[in-house]
């Protein structure tokens, strides 16, 4: 891949591209819409880069500005535009943008078939700049649609190299404040089902909110970003820690609701005012958060995305059922039935997206680089970022899932004795070994140093233990066949635990290492 910047300088055209992009992400989005009209009546008809690049920037200006007519033309113009000259970065980024503008006017259109078409150009871009700015439209598109799964692993792809086609100093910010909001929005879909069994998760996307949004005030601070900005980023770090210290909280988002409100943001203004309230609510405040509430859904325009109307109208029915309100606590609880069947149609939503996906077999790079993240660069087998994720979607799913924890016995012999090569070379093949006998749904990760684990979801009674037994019996005959004598002194000692016994799922693997470690005292002693 190409290291970004596709937009050559010509004549001043990309600064002024820059100008009109940063003016229409924060708060002057009418203003940049005229600016880049009169730019493009001054561009060469002619397809090129710079072409594609202001036809982008005027959809996200008409996008902000709430104009979707001029937005979906714009779109039109650049997927044209990106096609003549074979750029498909330019044309996931125009794709992802169709879909968010026809899911912010109701229309929806055929979103699926449009995130299929994104992914697969942002799969082909070789721009790095482009390929940041696909993701980023991606994860927006996939955060109004609430499928969050999809959502926050492109947000994540485009926040790590911070790549930028026109070199914008605040691209950095945008992608940790979109990571803020997005799990932070996780966090209160998950609320608003009631269910218990969901706190640590909400804790989680919560604490994740708090250190992105972190990471975008040090952003802004390093960039010297003045104006919307500091704003912007003092919000989301307030309102994703309006639980640990209210008082404050409140002090920073009443300030910025006001601040943003004069700068004619009037969605962001309602979404810090929305978690004004919840900090009035907090501090037992009442009367303050029923105001803070009622002007947040004052300052909330028609044309606001889904999620943040929901976030402001429930908050609003919030507070005043902690006024006491009847009438209020009874809507709280329709307000929560409603939300277990949406949720369940966000289920829904995901297989439907993911199937599609999978059926056009896409060769999407960004699940390459997804996966890389979530991979054990040694064994090439997953890491502990993804047997937590496995765990935690097992738990989620309800279906019963067994744990089989594996150790190499021998490692620290082998490696005092023939090297840490040697030693690296026995974990390759262990990871390989369990590859090989698990089936293909399985997930084997590395959980550190000798030991592995291999999550079953769905198994029958005989699945785990006769996966154990497989396993040894692999290693046994490895052993046995090998010629070098790192891999003669291959051992592994297994446990395993399965929920089918009435072990919960958050115990599952304390009891597969307790068994796995038993089992390697008793050989010992033998």
């Amino acid at each position: 891949m190409r290291s970004g910047g596709v937009v050559r300088e010509t004549s001043g055209v990309t600064a002024r591209i820059a100008a009109a992009m940063t003016r229409a992400q924060s708060g002057n989005a009418v203003d940049a819409m005229a600016e880049i009209n009169d730019l493009l009546a001054e561009l060469d008809p002619a397809p090129s880069h710079e072409r594609a690049a202001a036809e982008y920037v005027r959809a996200v200006a008409a996008h902000h500005a709430t104009d979707s007519v001029e937005a979906l033309d714009a779109v039109d113009g650049c997927i044209r535009v990106a096609r003549a000259i074979d750029e498909p970065g330019w044309e996931a980024n125009a794709v992802a943008l169709r879909i968010v503008t026809l899911i912010r006017t109701g229309e929806g259109g055929d979103s699926v078939a449009d995130l299929v078409a994104a992914e697969n150009a942002l799969s082909r871009t070789r721009d790095l700049g482009l390929a940041s700015w696909g993701h980023t439209g991606l994860g927006y598109a996939y955060d109004l649609l609430r499928l969050y799964e999809l959502c926050i692993p492109h947000f994540e792809l485009a926040a790590e190299g911070n790549h930028d086609p026109l070199g914008l100093p605040e691209s950095p910010a945008i992608t940790r404040l979109n990571l803020a909001e997005s799990n932070l929005r996780w966090a209160h879909e998950l609320e608003r089902l009631g269910d218990t069994t969901y706190d640590e998760e909400i804790q989680e996307r919560r604490r994740a909110a708090h250190r992105w949004a972190g990471e975008a005030v040090d952003a802004i601070l390093a960039a010297d970003l003045l104006g919307y900005w500091p704003m912007a980023g003092r919000m989301w770090l307030a309102a994703s820690n309006d639980d640990a210290d209210a008082a404050e909280a409140a002090v920073i988002l009443k300030d910025c609701r006001d601040q943003l409100a004069k700068l004619g943001d009037l969605e962001l203004a309602a979404i810090a005012g929305t978690y004004l309230a919840k900090a009035y609510l907090t501090l037992g405040r009442t009367g303050d958060a029923l105001d803070a509430a009622d002007r947040a859904e004052s300052d909330l325009p028609m044309m606001s995305d889904p999620p943040v109307e929901a976030l402001v109208r429930h908050t609003v029915v919030q507070v005043i059922a902690a006024s006491g309100d009847a009438g209020a606590t009874t809507g709280l609880q329709y307000a929560r039935a409603i939300s277990r069947g949406w949720w369940a149609e966000r289920l829904r939503g995901l297989y439907a997206v993911r199937s599609a996906l999978a059926n056009h077999e896409l060769s999407i790079r960004h699940d390459a680089e997804w996966r890389a993240a979530r991979e054990d660069p040694l064994t090439g087998v997953g890491n502990r970022r993804a047997l937590d994720e496995r765990m935690s979607a097992a738990q989620d799913s309800g279906r019963s899932v067994a744990v089989v924890a594996i150790d190499v016995d021998n490692l620290k012999v082998i490696n005092d004795s023939f090297g840490h090569a040697s030693g690296d070379e026995v974990l390759r093949r262990v990871g390989s070994l369990l590859v090989e006998q698990c089936r293909a749904e399985d997930v084997v990760a590395r959980a550190g140093g000798d030991e592995f684990v291999v999550v079953l979801d769905n198994p029958d009674e005989r699945g785990a233990p006769e996966l154990v037994e497989r396993i040894k019996n692999a290693a046994d005959r490895e052993a046995a066949a090998a010629e070098a004598p790192w891999f003669a002194l291959l051992r592994l000692s297994v446990g395993q635990a399965s929920s089918t016994d009435g072990t919960s799922v958050a115990d599952l693997l304390t009891e597969a290492d307790r068994r796995m470690y038993a089992e390697k005292r008793r050989r010992r002693r033998q």
